[in-house]
């Protein structure tokens, strides 16, 4: 009887074990900001967070309003944090070359500045 006792609680403990391998504990899914990490490749490897507000694909759609030159189109955004302030810069591609470059504000998706087959106006 004894036997039985340990073998029911050891099944137990291995089903309990199963169920909370198996949880999701992922809470991005209701999260409307969107987070990217810089990891320092220094000798005390500190991690620098940064929340942005809009996604790179926000902030790509909102780059292509400011594309002058016929043809061009805009690439890949890439998030860069300067002074604090988050910063994506939105490639400006005509015929796969990189003709100039356009800065989206990560909180507000507004147009910063640019160079290169670009406005700064719709």
């Amino acid at each position: 009887m004894k036997n039985k006792s340990v073998i029911s609680i050891a099944i137990l403990v291995l089903i309990i074990l199963g169920i909370s391998g198996c949880i999701d504990n992922n809470q991005n899914a209701t999260n409307t900001s969107y987070q990217t990490s810089n990891q320092n490749t220094g000798t005390n490897n500190t991690q620098n967070s940064t929340s942005v507000a809009i996604s790179p694909a926000e902030a790509k759609k909102n780059a292509e309003k400011y594309i002058e030159e016929p043809g061009a189109t805009a690439g890949t955004p890439m998030l860069i944090n300067t002074d604090g302030k988050s910063t994506y810069v939105v490639p400006v591609i005509l015929n796969g070359n990189q003709v100039g470059e356009i800065l989206i504000d990560a909180q507000t998706g507004e147009n910063m500045g640019g160079a290169g087959g670009v406005s700064n106006s719709v």
